[in-house]
């Protein structure tokens, strides 16, 4: 059932890879110099699994101090300061919040102090200055909750957008490295791409590390 399944969906994921490849390889790059992305997934080099959050945390600081590079880390839920053992710097993608977020603000509150004074010089904003209780027209406590509602919409889309350009998403048909990836198991990933790489040479570190399951992977397509 499987093997019909996967005779059905291959046409459609060669379909997809053609899309999506001519797309976005320009967007990721800009991207990647944008927020200093140094991550390159590749098709072939080496992974051990570990069991802990612990011992996944002191295997990425081993291979960071080794000078592997382009490696990375796999695990079934998120493990706090796991990039700065890796090396890595501090993320950029909060700036897009920030930013994309006071951007909503700004444009709520203008959007609003547009509509009740007097902007009718403005192309496409009319105004509706309306008297209720003879309180004033320009009531900035009123204003808040718009500008919360849209600084959240804005600050979140941009945020969820940035990211899934980050991690070159969407790729429907990308495989796992090992099914226990995504359960309970904590992998590090060493690509051949990686400063220094031989296979012997990252099994026999991964192996002194004290990981389990250590596998070559050499395959045509992305995991």
């Amino acid at each position: 059932m499987l093997e019909k399944l996967d005779n059905i969906f291959q046409p459609l994921e060669r379909l997809l890879d053609r899309v999506f490849g001519a797309i976005l390889p320009g967007i990721h790059n800009t991207v990647n110099r944008l927020f200093e992305y140094q991550y390159l997934e590749t098709r072939k080099g080496v992974f051990g699994l570990f069991d802990t959050g612990e011992k996944i945390k002191k295997a990425a600081k081993a291979a960071f101090e080794k000078g592997y590079t382009n490696f990375d880390c796999m695990t079934p839920f998120p493990v706090h300061g796991l990039e700065f053992d890796m090396g890595l710097k501090r993320s950029k993608l909060p700036f897009v919040t920030f930013f994309m977020g006071m951007t909503g603000t700004t444009l709520a509150f203008f959007l609003q102090f547009g509509v009740h004074e007097q902007f009718s010089t403005i192309p496409y904003m009319n105004s509706y200055p309306l008297n209720i209780g003879g309180k004033s027209t320009f009531s900035w406590p009123a204003m808040v909750p718009i500008c919360f509602e849209l600084t959240v919409l804005l600050g979140g889309q941009f945020t969820a957008a940035t990211l899934m350009l980050l991690s070159k998403m969407p790729r429907p048909f990308r495989k796992p490295l090992h099914k226990d990836i995504t359960n309970d198991k904590f992998a590090l990933w060493i690509p051949a791409s990686s400063e220094g790489y031989s296979e012997e040479g990252a099994k026999a570190f991964l192996a002194s590390l004290g990981a389990q399951e250590i596998t070559a992977v050499d395959e045509k397509k992305p995991y």
